[in-house]
């Protein structure tokens, strides 16, 4: 899985077969690589898990959601696929998801619309 953005109108677009060039605006997207550690600890996503029932925040301290910074979406990347939740303003940055018995957690991504793409690893 791939994470894109147009530099034109900053749309995200998320690849799960990566084999041909996307393109949004007239232009090839660019690849966001997600940030995983430094000094931006309230981006990074923690994970709750509960049996099958999981719960993601993200940040240290409370992240900002207002027009310009907020956390736009929390994505669950399992072995057996993906899970999304698009956020929207003023929302708190928390997604709750139910996984099956075999699903194992592999990654979790969110995006901040001023500090991009974030991961667990």
């Amino acid at each position: 899985m791939k994470f894109y953005i147009c530099k034109n109108c900053n749309q995200v677009h998320i690849k799960l077969i990566d084999n041909i060039p996307s393109y949004c605006c007239d232009n090839e997207v660019e690849e966001l690589i997600p940030n995983c550690f430094g000094d931006k600890e309230t981006h990074l996503p923690k994970v709750r898990q509960v049996g099958n029932f999981i719960t993601i925040t993200v940040g240290e301290e409370e992240h900002p959601s207002v027009d310009i910074h907020h956390i736009s979406f929390i994505l669950l990347e399992t072995n057996l696929g993906a899970q999304y939740k698009y956020l929207k303003t003023n929302e708190i940055p928390l997604a709750d998801f139910i996984i099956s018995n075999d699903e194992k957690i592999l990654n979790v991504y969110v995006y901040c619309t001023l500090h991009s793409l974030w991961s667990l690893h």
